[in-house]
């Protein structure tokens, strides 16, 4: 079979940084496919390779990169889009066309019809399949959500639409499923009987001034909260799957969304300077701390308490489990430390289990320690970054590490109170944690882990 991927935006910046080494990465692996670039920014392929492209990419990446200056406004664009494709499929007698789309949501609907107008022009003595690829955030809200999605059903069937969440194609997502539901002692003790709350921290230290604006009409729930960790979420406290399938992982998963209410303990901010040097007032959130229930049987009454936002003083992205700690109350022994898992997401990914055990030299005094699992220490430094692993689904035909509509739907409901755009922001000094995470912390009485 011929795969060409056809990647809209081919000029921008997660095209470069990202997806060209991915497809580099693949095709060093043995991958075979063809990409061809559409932009508008540079005139010609030597331009395009002299400001896109690493110099250490392999040659068979280069061999099979192709671009095209492409103006989507010409009324000639698809013309002449056209005519590439048929120059590339050559008599190939299977073919795979993979429209990528990296660009804002608002442009779906000029896209899918110039797509539907190549698709009835290409002629071809061969079978021809297709599949579309759309980012995040889907949407901006629950409302342009379910639009751009039934934009998308005019071209393709919900089989052949990949929605991208590139947290789904990082390693530590898929270890959350194997850590739960492949050691028979953690899933006994993860549930409402033994874990007293779930805490899930993403503190950034970078700002987002250098796009504001685009961030301005994001901001910190739709760039984030809505789609990074509410997949988390679900993959802490759905149910075990009949097979690690991706039909049967995504029902499990919207019955886990489903479960949740709407947010309303939330608080938001944004970081002094913000868009200091824009001319004009910005009051887009970039930082938040909130606290939701999954209604479920085995999670009914924990609560999960999140903190996510940008201009910290460090990075931190981790998910601490905080254990029942019965044997202090029991023994009344206030240095009796709790049993946790944490799962550290960056720097690097490792899982430390937190335990007690006796001092040396002591009358039965013990001290916590932790066991560490490290993902570069065990299995090697080279693990595919994200969206390598995206890319690989997507040539593999396989959805388990992409979001289903339903999902995504269930994602905007819940979110929909902290999307309102009178909510009061608290405007937090670079570097430090907002105030609103230390009252989050205070008015439901528990400690951040970090």
């Amino acid at each position: 079979m011929k795969r060409i991927i056809i990647q809209f935006g081919g000029t921008g910046d997660l095209v470069r940084k990202k997806l060209y080494p991915a497809y580099d990465s693949l095709i060093r692996k043995g991958f075979d496919f063809t990409v061809l670039a559409l932009g508008r920014r540079f005139a010609d392929r030597a331009e395009f390779l002299a400001s896109m492209v690493d110099s250490n990419v392999s040659e068979q990446f280069l061999e099979r990169l192709e671009y095209l200056s492409y103006d989507m406004e010409d009324p000639k664009a698809t013309d002449v889009l056209h005519d590439r494709l048929q120059q590339i499929m050559g008599k190939a007698e299977e073919i795979e066309l993979i429209y990528y789309l990296a660009l804002q949501p608002s442009l779906y609907e000029e896209v899918i019809a110039q797509i539907q107008k190549i698709d009835s022009q290409v002629s071809c003595d061969c079978v021809i399949s297709k599949k579309i690829i759309v980012e995040k955030p889907f949407g901006f809200d629950l409302e342009s959500a379910e639009r751009y999605n039934r934009i998308l059903l005019k071209g393709f069937s919900d089989k052949e639409i990949f929605r991208v969440d590139h947290y789904l194609g990082k390693e530590f997502m898929q270890n959350l499923l194997i850590l739960r539901f492949h050691n028979d002692i953690i899933r006994r003790i993860w549930d409402k009987d033994s874990i007293e709350n779930i805490q899930i921290i993403f503190d950034e230290t970078h700002g987002v001034d250098q796009r504001l604006g685009f961030y301005e009409k994001i901001g910190v729930v739709r760039d984030t909260i809505q789609n990074h960790i509410m997949q988390i979420i679900t993959y802490l406290t759905m149910s075990e799957p009949a097979a690690l399938t991706p039909e049967d992982i995504a029902i499990e998963k919207v019955k886990v969304l489903r479960s949740i209410a709407p947010i309303t303990d939330f608080r938001m901010g944004k970081y002094e300077s913000l868009g200091i040097n824009s001319g004009h007032e910005v009051n887009t959130p970039t930082y938040a701390a909130f606290k939701l229930s999954v209604n479920t049987y085995g999670f009914t009454g924990i609560p999960i308490y999140v903190r996510t936002g940008k201009m910290q003083n460090e990075p931190k992205s981790l998910i601490y489990i905080k254990f029942r700690n019965t044997t202090k109350k029991v023994m009344h022994d206030d240095a009796i430390a709790e049993n946790g898992i944490i799962i550290t997401i960056h720097p690097e990914l490792t899982i430390d289990i937190c335990m007690n055990l006796k001092e040396p030299n002591t009358a039965w005094k013990s001290k916590p320690v932790r066991f560490r699992f490290n993902q570069a220490e065990t299995f090697g430094a080279n693990t595919p970054e994200a969206y390598e692993q995206i890319v690989r689904k997507i040539l593999e035909g396989d959805k388990s590490l992409f979001p289903s509509m339903q999902e995504i739907r269930e994602a905007w409901r819940i979110v929909v109170p902290m999307l309102q755009e009178d909510i009061p922001l608290e405007i937090y000094p670079a570097r430090r944690l907002p105030n609103l995470a230390k009252e989050l912390a205070r008015d439901n009485e528990f400690e951040w882990f970090a």
